[in-house]
């Protein structure tokens, strides 16, 4: 079986804790639990995931690197992205582990722990403090 896993790393050396911000990810390609391939995507900023899921456009029909994953590891994620990266067929998890590799090996051999997501009130939006709407940072 094939797996391919982003890690979010904003400084490229440890897992970064805001996936909607951060614009540099470790790509873990696995196949048959061995590690196959490691590169670093880095996206513009229109493409970071904050920005992909405010878009004025219909996200169904927009294309984002992030979205050819299977698994989206990171220090923090609302619950409302990850219920749209769900749609995705990209299964998020909030990891405390740090350094990318050990959290690589820790999920090859069942070790990794997740935590769940913070809940907010409003579930369905990015659970980012801007309210929701048109915005910019």
């Amino acid at each position: 079986m094939e797996l391919i896993v982003a890690i979010t790393a904003q400084n490229r050396k440890e897992v970064f804790d805001h996936a909607g911000k951060c614009r540099n990810f470790l790509i873990y390609q696995l196949k048959d639990n061995k590690l196959v391939s490691k590169n670093l995507l880095e996206l513009k900023k229109e493409e970071t995931l904050h920005e992909f899921f405010h878009a004025d456009q219909n996200v169904e029909e927009v294309k984002n690197p992030l979205l050819g994953v299977n698994i989206l590891l990171t220090g923090g994620i609302g619950s409302g992205a990850i219920q749209k990266l769900g749609k995705f067929g990209v299964a998020a998890h909030i990891i405390e582990e740090k350094d990318p590799d050990l959290a690589i090996e820790k999920l090859l051999n069942g070790t990794l722990a997740a935590k769940k997501p913070a809940e907010h009130a409003e579930s369905a939006g990015c659970n980012c403090s801007c309210g929701g709407g048109h915005h910019h940072h």
